[in-house]
């Protein structure tokens, strides 16, 4: 090794310490999960008439003192180091109870460099190692220089590759994507409608939960709103629009925040990304380490060629959640069909030939439009008949575009589907607005498991369900003898291939 790697390993073969000033990272972040937990008890005596100023002020005092002790001697009892013998990451940490951890390197599939904003006012950096199977972060390096995590980052990749030590080189042009900042506007303003919407509303419930512990009695104003409210055209018409604008509004904030300044990076057979604004977070991941590939594109989407990638790596969750195991998920948003294409060749270093395509049933648009459009319909009948909640020509405007709206859907969602199997992968398609297509190389399959409910086999269909990893894939409303075959070349495929699932 080069004289530089040389002095790399002498420094690191020794025990490491965080930086001090990184006792004031770990306190401030003590803190804040205190204040998150215990927000509510901390509110509550503000709203009592016997508030003690005197009281509260010595609790808080006793909090931020103790909380002061924790975080130095968890400081002082925390060091970590490169076993080069083994060729594992050591960290040992406790006062009273000692711990000893030693991660193999090669059992690394990812490394993330992160900055909070206290992080960037004192120019450090928090270092997390992730590895397959685990639904947590293996090593958490609160505070420690950026030269030093760079180097602990570069370090770990030279150590599991094998080859010549390299420092990212952010001028490079070699395999680099970026996001400017209109691409990130364009994507704010056409990305994640409703699941904002749900976590607004999400949030709505949340702040009456608040004010039932607060014992603020919020449903006689709310009861007064509905019953004496303005619902006619125009007032519905103006609360769409706040909504609508809520909505963008949120998006264009969280996505500018969020994915300031992305670029993804190839270096030493790994992808680099880098993002955020208030938050700055690097990550290096092995694209053998990829288990499902994700992109997602809706109408407006596909008018201004941009798509939002979801890069799925080994997890211990088995499910495709958006919220699941989120660690073990990669993001890059605002990426154009020759940009996917790169990031598609620079994971897979292959490109997708020719497929067979199948599509679903069409009892899938059947069933999907007989339950969220004739089931529901006739329970809204019913409770207008017996209660009479609206006039009767607002309830008939309302089931109509109801029924309109809920074909449309059904449709789309059946139109939408499609399962595709080349050689080597296979892509389905699905999704309403937001059309979704996940790809998993074949040899990563690690099972495949075929449903069928009582009332499927007399139809003779199926739902074809495939794991890897990282997650699953399923195809609902298949022929049972095409999903039999399907399941026969799959598994047989597997089997005689010689590649890696990692």
């Amino acid at each position: 090794m080069s004289k530089l790697s040389q002095s790399i390993i002498d420094k690191f073969s020794n025990a490491q310490r965080q930086s001090k000033l990184g006792m004031v990272v770990i306190f401030f972040e003590k803190i804040i999960n205190i204040i998150r937990k215990y927000l509510v008890f901390l509110i509550i005596p503000l709203f009592n008439d016997g508030f003690d100023l005197v009281y509260i002020g010595l609790v808080t005092s006793l909090i931020f003192v103790i909380t002061a002790v924790i975080t130095y001697i968890e400081f002082k009892y925390f060091t970590f180091r490169f076993d080069f013998s083994k060729n594992d990451f050591v960290i040992k940490k406790g006062f009273l109870k000692k711990t000893k951890l030693s991660v193999p390197l090669n059992k690394i599939q990812q490394i993330n460099l992160n900055q909070n904003f206290v992080h960037k006012i004192l120019n450090l950096y928090e270092v997390q190692m992730e590895t397959a199977g685990s639904d947590s972060k293996e090593v958490n390096i609160k505070a420690i220089e950026k030269n030093l995590a760079i180097e602990i980052k570069d370090f770990t990749d030279s150590l599991k590759e094998r080859v010549k030590i390299n420092k990212i080189d952010e001028k490079s042009e070699n395999h680099k994507l970026e996001i400017d900042f209109f691409t990130l506007i364009k994507t704010g303003l056409t990305s994640r409608y409703f699941e904002t919407l749900g976590f607004i509303i999400a949030l709505f419930f949340g702040l009456l939960e608040y004010l039932d512990a607060l014992s603020i009695n919020y449903i006689p104003s709310f009861s007064s709103f509905i019953k004496n409210g303005d619902f006619g055209f125009i007032a519905v018409l103006f609360y769409v629009i706040l909504i609508i604008f809520g909505v963008l509004g949120s998006n264009l904030i969280t996505t500018l925040v969020k994915y300031y300044k992305f670029f993804t990076l190839k270096t030493n057979n790994n992808l680099t990304i880098s993002y955020g604004l208030l938050s700055t977070k690097t990550t290096m991941m092995s694209p053998n380490k990829v288990q499902i590939f994700s992109y997602t594109q809706n109408w407006l989407q596909k008018k201004i060629d941009l798509c939002n990638i979801l890069i799925f790596q080994a997890s211990s969750e088995m499910n495709m959640s958006e919220k699941s195991n989120e660690g073990s998920k990669i993001r890059i948003p605002g990426a154009n069909k020759n940009d996917r294409d790169k990031i598609f060749d620079l994971i897979y270093k292959s490109s997708i030939k020719e497929e067979l395509i199948f599509k679903p049933n069409i009892r899938k648009f059947v069933l999907n439009f007989s339950f969220f459009g004739l089931f529901l319909s006739a329970i809204f009948f019913t409770i207008q008949y017996y209660f009479s909640l609206v006039d009767a020509y607002n309830y008939i405007i309302f089931q109509t575009v109801y029924l309109i709206l809920v074909t449309f859907i059904s449709w789309r969602i059946y139109k939408n589907n499609f399962l595709f199997i080349s050689d080597n992968f296979i892509r389905i398609q699905s999704g309403f607005w937001d059309i979704s297509t996940k790809i998993i190389e074949i040899h990563k399959i690690q099972s495949i498991k075929v449903y069928q409910d009582i009332w499927y086999k007399r139809l003779n269909l199926a739902d074809l369900n495939i794991s890897t990893a990282g997650g699953e894939i399923r195809f609902n409303f298949m022929n049972d003898n095409i999903i039999n075959k399907l399941v026969d070349t799959l598994a047989y495929k597997v089997e005689v291939s010689k590649k890696n699932w990692m």
